[in-house]
């Protein structure tokens, strides 16, 4: 698991971000646009989310995100469940 302050390049948008979040965790705070807190057991997480640039394959086009995920109390193993959960909510389908 990721230390306790990380940052990750997401291709999402703002709205999908909030969906997804809404989904894993209906009892998050959100404190504006891209800015999250979540409460799971005994972790807190912060999110802080930024549009980036647009990536660019030939014709396809697709937004991005940074977030910046920051623990800000709760165990290992707490921290550790919270994230697998959100992870579960952002993840893409594929081959």
């Amino acid at each position: 698991m990721p230390g306790t302050e990380f940052e990750r390049d997401v291709s999402a948008t703002l709205d999908e971000l909030a969906a997804w979040i809404a989904k894993a965790y209906p009892e998050a705070e959100q404190r504006g646009a891209g800015d999250y807190r979540i409460t799971h057991r005994d972790a807190v997480l912060e999110l802080l989310a930024t549009p980036g640039p647009e990536r660019k394959i030939a014709l396809l086009r697709l937004p991005t995100l940074g977030i910046r995920y920051r623990f800000t109390a709760g165990a290992a193993d707490d921290r550790a469940a919270l994230l697998e959960r959100l992870d579960l909510y952002m993840h893409r389908g594929g081959g």
